[in-house]
């Protein structure tokens, strides 16, 4: 895979992970005193020596989540941090063979322990704190990032301005990414907008509403997604907008 860095700001890079069929979005903040890397794609690109091109300052990693596509750089740093709630997934997609069903490219190593977030954890890199926000849907242990200095939030695949996954194993309940959509609705007076793990990017707040009312509509019996045959197999699969919810 090939990999493309875009700089956001004086103190903010997006590296992009990408092949012909796949592409993931990692996220470089740099404070006075450490740097934050949200996420590490899929685990073929040199990521620890790409940080440290753009950064002299000791690099930690926080995670989105749990999947393939955004665990896959984490073996080259010391300090990893994850929701424990995805423990399990992690672990299961470490996997050579889960790992080798986006890629036939050599894999750099997955690392075997994490840290787990703190409850309300912040982290404090140098005038510039990063919050965490537990956002439960796409996978049990889903988190986005509150960066409150720039006015940014990092939603990893929890709002992309595409399709949502919950028919995953590991996603958790309808009803919990529910609750998540209406948490990061009642915290948007302090983000302006959102940076995704995948797709079109930066995505405006409105998608966050867009996909609670589909949610909305789903659970309230008013809409109702169609079988579909789906990348990662046959789902049900509500469109509405720009966004969809696969389910």
């Amino acid at each position: 895979m090939n990999y493309h860095i875009e700089k956001l700001n004086e103190q903010t890079w997006l590296i992009e992970e990408y092949s012909n069929t796949a592409s993931a979005y990692m996220y470089l903040l740099t404070g006075k005193e450490r740097a934050l890397l949200i996420d590490t794609g899929f685990g073929t690109i040199p990521l620890k020596s790409i940080c440290e091109e753009l950064t002299v300052l000791p690099v930690t990693v926080a995670l989105t989540h749990g999947h393939v596509d955004h665990i896959g750089g984490t073996g080259a740093f010391e300090e990893v941090w994850l929701a424990k709630e995805d423990k399990e997934l992690y672990e299961a997609h470490s996997r050579e063979d889960v790992r080798h069903i986006f890629t036939q490219d050599e894999l750099f190593p997955v690392k075997e322990n994490c840290s787990y977030f703190e409850s309300e954890m912040v982290f404090e890199i140098g005038d510039r704190p990063v919050r965490v926000v537990r956002t439960p849907g796409h996978s049990v242990g889903s988190v986005c990032f509150l960066d409150e200095k720039n006015r940014w939030m990092f939603t990893g695949d929890t709002c992309c301005k595409a399709h949502v996954l919950l028919q995953m194993e590991f996603a958790a309940p309808m009803q919990t990414y529910k609750k998540s959509l209406e948490k990061l609705i009642a915290m948007e007076s302090l983000y302006d907008i959102t940076w995704p793990g995948h797709h079109i990017k930066p995505v405006e707040k409105q998608v966050i509403h867009d996909f609670l009312t589909a949610v909305e509509g789903i659970t309230g019996g008013t809409m109702e997604g169609a079988w579909t045959e789906l990348p990662m197999g046959k789902a049900r699969l509500l469109e509405y907008k720009e966004i969809g919810i696969e389910y």
